[in-house]
């Protein structure tokens, strides 16, 4: 039997997406050519104070086929070959390091594909090699109430052992000979082996649900020739994070949280920070540039992403699967669009006409929306170095970087299907969305009671959380894991305070309200 999924139409159905370095795409998701228009607000509020970033074309593709690439293609350009998954000697080793978790028999999954979790991508790269590989949904797919919902990110992910996840540093080479592997395939595992070995360390978050998005891209770019794009076991442009006052962080784990891909089509910018402009496909194709190592590969990517774009801009949110008081809701809608459409837009009775839908786009500024700076600032006050070094590279080229323009700060989100996004704000700081509209509430140190996807708060919109009184740092180790300790850097949960003027019964409307979109 088929497992039971929600993606793409508010139906049933399925796909699938990118990357060994999964967690880099998670903050970029492709674009469409589709414009949003902006609804009407009061002329008071935060939105005032944003600018609007204009949207660009994209190129098209074929939205079928890019779908298809996404669940079975080779997108990834290396892996671990074949015969390794199955050996029964070492395919349990190469099994526990790809963390294959995931469900088999996904519709749209052909071939051997259908067979794997749905996490993994098996395929022939150029040089003829039969892999293996971690897709991107090890982070844009997860769970809600016992449904798979393809596009939906990953609260659940653990990278508290980092990208490489154990995988061993490198092999022997007499063991070679014993594997059978022709050369096509020893290049590949020497290569994954390789990269593991670079990104690992650096890609560790201390919670389960934390993604390492931003610190894998800076790796990525950092071991990439700038011209070329061949890859080097020695950074190429020196990995150094600095405060606000120019100090070098000894520690700066940059953490944020996986945006859920129906928002793409909607959005003029990628990121948080909306500092990506142009086509949009490039950001995706730099999460898979963990194997890429010169440029006709690059170019190989950048077609089949074509495609993959066109896919995620026909995606749209799945539907609240919960009983909904309407009456309530339709208080929740007046006050909505009072005091948040400015910002995050209004949306259509039918809660799948995202056409009929507005989305202003507006960047607001750091000093307005005061959530924490991290990742606003990365490319501005943090690692500047990266923006021209990355802007000058192939990625670069069709998607640019403009972290300042016109000033630091964040893109307020569609919010269609915002209930099945938790932990919120862009670091997953927030357990519910409760709290997300009263920032007094909001708790120092907390964790998830447990990571049981059907047990879900109605009432606050979020996963069943409790405040606990231990720091991260004064946790047992066997704790640590699970505590969400908003003291360090990138990891605040202050700011976004435009809900706590709200009474306990307008915050309550507008909460029921969320659940319609």
């Amino acid at each position: 039997m088929k497992p039971s999924i929600r993606l793409g139409s508010r139906t049933s159905s399925s796909s699938l997406v990118l990357a060994l370095g999964a967690a880099a795409f998670v903050a970029a998701c492709g674009g469409s050519d589709k414009k949003v228009s902006s609804g009407t607000a009061p002329d008071d509020g935060p939105w005032t104070k944003g600018v609007k970033l204009e949207a660009e074309a994209q190129t098209g593709g074929n939205a079928e086929n890019g779908k298809d690439v996404l669940l079975n293609g080779s997108y990834m350009s290396c892996g671990v070959p074949l015969k390794l998954w199955n050996d029964p000697t070492f395919g349990p080793f190469v099994q526990q390091a790809l963390k294959p978790e995931g469900e088999t028999h996904v519709e749209g999954r052909t071939g051997p594909n259908a067979e794997l979790p749905h996490t993994l991508n098996q395929f022939t790269t150029s040089d003829g090699a039969e892999v293996v590989q971690r897709n991107c949904l090890s982070c844009h797919s997860g769970h809600f109430d016992g449904e798979l919902v393809i596009g939906m990110g990953n609260a659940t992910a653990d990278f508290t052992g980092g990208l490489a996840g154990g995988a061993p540093k490198g092999l022997d080479e007499s063991i070679f000979a014993s594997l059978g592997l022709s050369d096509a395939e020893k290049t590949n595992l020497h290569k994954v082996l390789r990269l593991s070995a670079v990104f690992g360390d650096d890609t560790v978050m201390r919670t389960i649900g934390q993604n390492p998005a931003e610190s894998f891209t800076g790796v990525l770019l950092s071991h990439h020739d700038q011209k070329t794009l061949a890859w080097s076991d020695e950074p190429l442009v020196p990995v150094v994070v600095k405060d606000s006052d120019g100090n070098v962080m000894a520690e700066p784990k940059l953490t944020s949280d996986p945006p859920p891909w129906w928002r793409a089509k909607k959005k003029a910018a990628m990121f948080y920070n909306g500092m990506a402009r142009g086509e949009h496909r490039g950001t995706m194709e730099l999460a898979t540039a963990i194997c890429v190592e010169d440029l006709p590969e690059a170019k190989r990517v950048d077609e089949l992403f074509k495609d993959i774009q066109a896919y995620i801009g026909t995606i749209t949110a799945p539907k609240y699967p919960f009983s909904i008081d309407e009456a309530l809701a339709a208080k929740g809608k007046n006050v909505f669009e009072h005091t948040c459409a400015g910002c995050h837009g209004t949306y259509a009775a039918d809660a799948a006409a995202d056409d009929q839908d507005t989305y202003p786009n507006l960047l607001i500024p750091l000093d307005v929306i005061q959530t924490d700076e991290a990742v606003a600032n990365m490319g501005v006050v943090h690692a500047p170095d990266f923006v021209p070094w990355y802007n000058d590279m192939f990625y670069g080229s069709v998607t640019p970087a403009a972290p300042d323009d016109p000033f630091p700060g964040y893109m307020p989100p569609p919010l269609d299907g915002v209930w099945a996004t938790g932990p919120f704000l862009h670091n997953g700081s927030v357990p519910t969305i409760e709290l997300v509209l009263n920032s007094k509430a909001r708790p120092k140190y907390w964790k998830r009671v447990d990571l049981d996807d059907t047990h879900f708060d109605e009432n606050a919109l979020g996963f069943p959380y409790e405040e606990v009184d231990t720091s991260w740092a004064d946790a047992p180790d066997a704790d640590k894991p699970h505590i969400y300790d908003t003291t360090y850097w990138s990891q605040g949960n202050g700011g976004h305070t435009f809900g706590d003027d709200l009474t306990d019964d307008e915050r309550r409307s507008v909460i029921e309200y969320l659940k319609t979109l």
